[in-house]
């Protein structure tokens, strides 16, 4: 049997470039104790943005 899992998808809007973005997984961490630091963008790999704020 083929592994299904339920997936929340989110269309936003870039401010910057007026394009929609589809979000994956949005509200996923709904509930956690995970923070999410603001200007963190979610349509890009988050960890070379870390390491881009740490350096």
């Amino acid at each position: 049997m083929a592994k299904t899992t339920a997936q929340t998808t989110v269309t936003v809007r870039n401010a910057k470039t007026g394009k929609f973005v589809t979000v994956r997984g949005a509200g996923s961490l709904k509930g956690s104790e995970f923070q999410i630091k603001k200007g963190v963008d979610l349509t890009k790999p988050i960890a070379s943005q870390t390491l881009k704020r740490k350096g």
